[in-house]
């Protein structure tokens, strides 16, 4: 065992590690809020709300893609 790997971890290091389970986590619930919307609109009837739908649907698209080139640009992968 070498001397670095005793060494604790950094305060950056420590914050970069945070940052990415909540960036993890962000993924995982925006995911979620898309397959919730995605049953909502199976059941929907009424128009107006269909659209609803569809609106709520292209904006957690657009939330889940920052996400993603958020998680990317810090060298994540397969967040699931």
């Amino acid at each position: 065992m070498t001397i670095a790997m005793l060494r604790p971890r950094s305060a950056e290091a420590k914050k970069q590690e945070d940052d990415c389970r909540e960036l993890q986590e962000d993924l995982r619930e925006c995911m979620q809020e898309m397959r919730h919307n995605q049953m909502l609109f199976d059941l929907e009837t009424e128009p107006e709300l269909i659209e609803q739908r569809v609106y709520e649907y292209q904006a957690l698209c657009c939330r889940y893609s920052y996400l993603q080139r958020k998680a990317r640009a810090k060298g994540m992968r397969a967040i699931l």
